[in-house]
């Protein structure tokens, strides 16, 4: 079947599969970290690690987004993931193909601008020239974004941004993936949620809230710019502390959080990626799970979830 393909569409089925959370980039509070850290005893990135006297479970968090060209000892994982039941992957957000696009012939106009009315028209004077410097930086004119809502371009902005900067945020998830189809791993995505529920909701967003959105865009962009590359090598080598000094997670959740579906999207997440590790531990042998590193440790997220659920979480050999 052929694929159709939006950019902004695709644009937002790329952001709901990050695991995105409302947070201060670089996060400054880490104390659900402190407790569970230990220092990795082999090259590569930090795993943590759960155990019954008859399952156990290795969780490998990533950071994201990371260079393009990024590299890594991926020895101690690939090793770990040989013989396990399942690689668990992360829930993500998806654009049907006949869904995407009927809603893109018919239903396109409720994510643009009234006619008449140009987005940097909207933006107060500030805002516009911070929006109008980046997308010069990276090659794009007004037209790109002109006719959206304020939050469809700061969600087309921030895609543009990461493929201008050479990041992505497939790796290193695609990497492991890898890793399990090579050893014979059968890959299980957790959830996969339809994402045109929340393309549907964000014309219900107010004003105020598209221009947050754009301001949100722009601080992840300069974040990016200055912190990206060193949370992507310090996770390669599991430097907890270089994580910690320079670890990001993208603003725009703040923005989308004030859309009803996606809220109710981001809960169902944490509680299926947190159930499908648990029923992992249910049954006997070994099972493997990669996901953003935010979305496993943030307050309320897969750790703490775990851990209430009476888990014990520990580094690698614990």
């Amino acid at each position: 079947m052929a694929r159709w393909r939006s950019p902004m569409l695709g644009a937002v089925a790329a952001l709901l599969t990050m695991g995105a959370a409302p947070s201060t980039a670089p996060i400054q509070d880490w104390s659900n970290v402190e407790t569970v850290v230990v220092t990795p005893q082999a090259a590569g990135p930090a795993l943590w690690h759960i155990a019954t006297p008859t399952s156990e479970v290795w969780i490998l968090p990533t950071v994201s987004p990371v260079p393009k060209d990024l590299t890594w000892d991926s020895k101690f994982v690939a090793d770990e993931i040989k013989g396990s039941k399942a690689l668990l992957l992360p829930p993500r957000g998806r654009v049907g193909v006949f869904e995407g696009l009927w809603f893109y012939t018919w239903h396109m106009d409720t994510l643009e601008q009234p006619d008449g009315t140009t987005l940097e028209a909207t933006l107060p004077s500030d805002l516009k020239s911070r929006f109008v410097a980046v997308r010069t930086r990276i090659g794009k004119d007004e037209d790109r974004y002109g006719k959206y809502l304020g939050g469809v371009a700061a969600i087309m902005l921030e895609s543009d941004y990461w493929n201008y900067a050479k990041l992505t945020f497939k790796e290193p998830q695609q990497t492991v993936q890898n890793l399990a189809t090579h050893a014979g791993v059968p890959v299980r995505e957790t959830a996969v949620y339809p994402a045109m529920d929340v393309v549907r909701d964000i014309p219900n967003m107010s004003a105020a809230a598209h221009v947050a959105c754009l301001e949100f865009a722009l601080k992840d962009i300069d974040t990016a710019s200055a912190h990206a590359a060193a949370a992507a090598q310090a996770w390669a080598v599991g430097d907890v502390a270089g994580i910690k000094a320079n670890y990001l997670e993208t603003r725009l959740d703040d923005c989308l959080q004030q859309n009803g579906a996606y809220r109710a999207m981001s809960e169902t997440a944490n509680r299926d990626m947190a159930n499908a590790i648990l029923d992992a531990l249910k049954k006997p042998g070994k099972s493997f799970a990669v996901m953003p590193m935010g979305f496993f440790l943030r307050k309320g997220g897969v750790l703490e979830r775990l851990e209430a659920a009476g888990t014990t979480v520990s580094g690698p050999g614990g």
